[in-house]
């Protein structure tokens, strides 16, 4: 057991400028997808919740659609179907030609988008429908009263959902290195296709992935008790 954390460490000293390499994509990716991803799942989450049908018919099928396929399937998809669907639409194959790294952010945006606007809706439908009234009655337009009243209590009220899903993110990340993206585990995969260190190389990526994931998940427990003593 010593000789082999011993090499463990033996793979890191080697290799650390590849894996911090491998390790900087996949936070990129985690960060640039999420931030873009709370912009998409916010407006689905309104208009989920909105006083038209078209609107929620529209978001409803966006969120059932990224949430009931595969992530792997949809990154195959802006990565190798997009442009052959644009070959009859605009006679150019290259036309929505994505790079691998383009190609998995709008993967990753959309699929965590529409977990993230569940996560917004429940804490839009957990607001007392009394302040909605208030704030109307005081002069607030429907825009008004969802931007300056509504969401700054849904948000936080999904703020531990919101750290569960980013948690997710990071995992499912890994998942596009099937589309060419070298991130942390494409990077360890790499490494030990030279070295046959399999099993050591992949156990480094699973602490990497840990020193995020373990984290957030104290930090995801944390809020929801906070945010229950406060109520």
């Amino acid at each position: 057991m010593i000789d082999f954390w011993i090499e463990i460490i033996d793979q890191i000293r080697q290799h650390y400028p590849e894996l911090l390499r491998g390790y900087r994509m996949t936070i990129f990716l985690t960060v640039a997808s999420m931030t873009l991803a709370v912009g998409v799942g916010a407006i689905a989450a309104l208009l989920r919740t909105s006083d038209y049908r078209l609107m929620r018919l529209v978001s409803g099928f966006y969120v059932e659609w990224f949430r009931n396929t595969p992530l792997l399937v949809q990154l195959f998809f802006w990565f190798f179907g997009l442009p052959k669907l644009a070959l009859p639409l605009v006679g150019r194959p290259d036309f929505f030609l994505l790079s691998p790294l383009q190609a998995a952010i709008i993967g990753l945006t959309l699929y965590t988008g529409a977990y993230t606007a569940e996560a917004l809706r429940s804490g839009l439908l957990s607001i007392d429908k009394g302040q909605t009234e208030a704030a109307r009655s005081l002069g607030l337009t429907y825009m008004q009263t969802r931007t300056y009243v509504i969401v700054p209590q849904a948000f936080r009220v999904a703020v531990p959902l919101l750290t569960s899903i980013f948690s997710a993110l990071f995992r499912n990340s890994a998942l596009v290195s099937a589309i060419g993206v070298t991130e942390l585990l494409q990077t360890a995969d790499n490494i030990q296709q030279d070295n046959f260190r399999t099993f050591e190389l992949f156990t480094v990526a699973g602490v990497l992935y840990l020193s995020v994931t373990l984290p957030l998940a104290w930090a995801s427990a944390r809020l929801e008790r906070r945010i229950a003593r406060s109520r």
